[in-house]
């Protein structure tokens, strides 16, 4: 298959560069850096907001669209949608599970209502950058003659996560293993709440897939497609570090401690699983991507490949980009 990424240098439009090399597609990407992000990959150099020539008069089976969410982006996309009509099979847009609503349900599904302008706080963090995903969606019903797939991500991990977030867990860990920090490791709030988080590559492998077959359609992608406690999450990232039961001790933090002891700390900048308040959901219904056959790996290969991503790149012990030192740590097992 011919396969078009536009943006294919970031987190999971890398995924989704491997992932289709991996399947035997001939990949072209179209960035404005011109940096190829894998061997044996076209790269074309422009800008979605305006510089879209060395696009035309190409054909492709596929393209996959990775645009930011930020004010300018349902234009931009509206102007490759139109571009690419008629000389790309499926178009793939990638959005996120902020578009729903807050005050929906609980476990929203593709049907639950979305954010709409002046129905949201304006102070809501994420009322104007779902306000967009959710105009993006609407051009391509509007412009792509051909499939639209729409998948609406949530938290993304594994190797090459930009944030460190989830990172800092096996890391952590591996640090106390090694006696470089305390075998007491600060947990947030109650180790048996379920989580929800997607590997990067087990998202790109399915649209990949689902591109390839000419499928359209909104599929929510959150992971892991199955009840995952907190703990067991931790437990994971224990056993990729290479230890076992016993070897350190969880220790369950209240949230309004933890709220309290990292006041002005932004979210971007903790562990994941400190308080997220920015997600209104108690969980994402993905069973209709898992119909289509989304699937996801444990998490402890998951947390495995990560721990031997960042060494390898950043070294054994590398310096994470994570507010969470052992002074502060301390303090909040002490303040609990």
């Amino acid at each position: 298959m011919r396969f078009l990424v536009l943006g294919g240098g970031g987190f999971l439009g890398a995924a989704v560069v491997d992932a289709a090399v991996a399947a035997g597609d001939s990949v072209t990407v179209f960035s404005r850096s011109g940096r190829p992000p894998a061997d044996g990959v076209e790269v074309l150099t422009g800008d979605r907001r305006g510089d879209l020539g060395v696009l035309a008069g190409r054909r492709w089976d596929a393209v996959l669209d990775t645009f930011t969410d930020d004010e300018p982006g349902a234009p931009a996309v509206a102007a490759t949608a139109r571009l690419l009509s008629g000389s790309v099979g499926a178009y793939g847009y990638v959005s996120g599970m902020s578009v729903y609503a807050p005050d929906g349900p609980a476990v929203p599904d593709e049907t639950a209502p979305v954010r709409a302008a002046g129905q949201q706080p304006d102070d809501d963090p994420l009322q104007q950058r779902s306000l967009a995903k959710l105009a993006a969606e609407r051009a391509l019903a509007e412009h792509f003659d051909g499939p639209v797939l729409v998948p609406r991500v949530g938290i993304m991990v594994g190797p090459r996560d930009p944030s460190d977030r989830f990172t800092w867990w096996p890391v952590r860990i591996a640090e106390a293993l090694a006696g470089r920090r305390d075998r007491r490791v600060c947990v947030p709030g109650d180790p048996t709440r379920p989580v929800q988080f997607s590997d990067a590559r087990d998202v790109a492998g399915w649209v990949v897939a689902m591109l390839r077959a000419g499928r359209g359609g909104v599929f929510d992608t959150v992971g892991p497609g199955r009840r995952q406690t907190l703990a067991s999450v931790l437990d994971a990232c224990l056993a990729a570090a290479g230890g076992g039961p016993g070897d350190v001790e969880f220790v369950p933090v209240g949230e309004e401690a933890l709220r309290r002891g990292l006041a002005g700390v932004e979210e971007e900048r903790r562990p994941l699983w400190f308080p997220e308040d920015q997600i209104p959901q108690e969980a994402v219904d993905s069973s209709a991507a898992l119909a289509a056959g989304l699937t996801f790996r444990p998490v402890e290969d998951t947390a495995r490949d990560t721990l031997h991503w960042v060494r390898r790149d950043r070294g054994t012990w590398p310096d994470l980009d994570v507010d969470l030192d052992a002074a502060r740590e301390r303090a909040l097992l002490a303040a609990d």
